[in-house]
């Protein structure tokens, strides 16, 4: 178990913040550890208690393990990771088409702490504290905090409160209220080994997917994530998950197994950087699931979200650096122009992943192509645009290479 963080005094100074970054998960943790090692005053809030539960997949690729080496911690995840040579792709009927690469899982209680310790470590001031509401002003912002009378005042303020848009909605940055998909996972102790990174997109749980991921020491993490197009609202995320379990022969062989049952939680996904506006009010800006930084296709986010952090931070540097609020637009921008073309990609290639039969028409191909299985660990190393693949050219061209 991760020890606790230390949390800053229950009086917090309410005056001399640069920047208050509202949740401490990968994307305002990130945020947080670069703009303090810039020597900006940065107070990290967030609700929970660290370390905390967070529902997720637990599997970090390779632009995650990148974000976290420019932060200076990877060697410190890998000292508490489990690491896995390969993933393994799963079609609806059973193709396994495997890649090689470099892949670790550790659980998100443990990854957050790292992350938000090596904030502090770079001197942020952490504390747990619900940011009730923030309001723009000419000299700043001003930070509401639940419990307390006397708001907290800064330059800047970066929302980072993941799947929940309590308060980007307040300031008006939210376009669309319901997240784009779910996801549902269970953690699994077995005596049945699976090595790789299973990803499935077995019929049972199309147009979603699903995921065995081990932990080490016997733990698995297994789930299921769904995007309908008919709406969340008829999605049961335990039935698909139980017809998985149920008819996956991997997931199968994993639970008759298991020392117990699975102990479930869900969580909303927020994907395709849609949903929501990166800029509130002025010195506003939002990071992370709040803009939607998870992937379509394969709901991995990690990645993704502390690369907001990371432009949010260096767009507040710069802001804080000329006193204009307004440079934040910066970060936007590069949203569009450095991200949002790999999201169009991914959100183009899960369309093709969502019919049974294409899925199963581009998992044959990969295991006869060795050229298509490259470009698919491209996809993965992010050396490959998924639009470049999962086109007609390019299905027809594995039957040429």
């Amino acid at each position: 178990m991760t020890a606790p963080l230390q949390l800053a005094p229950v009086e917090i100074p309410p005056d001399g913040w640069d920047v208050v970054v509202a949740g401490a998960g990968p994307a305002g943790a990130i945020a947080a550890l670069h703009l303090a090692r810039r020597g900006r005053r940065v107070l990290l809030a967030d609700r929970a208690a660290f370390p905390r539960e967070k529902v997720c997949g637990d599997g970090l690729i390779p632009d995650a393990l990148r974000a976290l080496e420019r932060a200076g911690l990877l060697d410190e995840v890998r000292r508490a990771a489990h690491p896995v040579p390969r993933v393994t792709l799963c079609s609806p009927g059973r193709i396994e088409v495997s890649l090689e690469g470099q892949f670790l899982t550790i659980k998100r209680e443990t990854l957050d702490a790292i992350v938000a310790g090596g904030a502090v470590a770079a001197g942020a001031v952490f504390a747990r504290a619900e940011i009730a509401g923030i309001d723009a002003g000419e000299g700043g912002v001003q930070v509401r905090v639940t419990g307390r009378e006397t708001a907290l005042r800064a330059r800047l303020a970066l929302v980072a409160t993941g799947a929940d848009v309590a308060l980007p909605r307040a300031l008006g940055m939210v376009i669309r209220r319901q997240p784009t998909g779910v996801a549902l996972r269970g953690y699994v102790r077995s005596t049945h080994r699976i090595e790789d990174l299973l990803v499935s997109f077995d019929r049972s749980v199309l147009p979603g997917y699903a995921w065995i991921f081990p932990m080490g020491g016997g733990e698995y993490n297994v789930g299921v994530g769904a995007f309908p197009a008919e709406g969340l609202a008829r999605v049961n995320l335990h039935t698909i998950y139980d017809a998985f379990v149920r008819e996956f022969p991997p997931a199968r062989a994993l639970l008759a197994a298991a020392e117990g049952p699975a102990v479930q939680s869900g969580a909303p996904l927020r994907c395709g950087l849609d949903g929501a506006h990166a800029l509130g009010p002025a010195g506003i800006a939002g990071v992370g699931e709040v803009v939607g930084s998870t992937y379509d296709l394969t709901g991995e986010g990690i990645g993704k979200a502390m690369e907001t952090g990371e432009l949010a931070a260096e767009a507040a540097d710069a802001a804080l650096a000329h006193g204009r609020p307004t440079m934040l637009a910066a970060y936007a921008r590069r949203i569009e122009h450095e991200l949002r073309p790999r999201f169009r990609g991914y959100e183009w290639a899960a369309a093709w992943m969502a019919h049974p039969r294409v899925c199963e028409l581009v998992f044959r191909r990969a295991s006869r192509s060795p050229w298509l299985r490259s470009m698919a660990a491209g996809i993965l190393a992010e050396t490959v645009d998924p639009a470049d693949v999962f086109n007609l050219r390019g299905l027809l061209g594995s039957y040429l290479r």
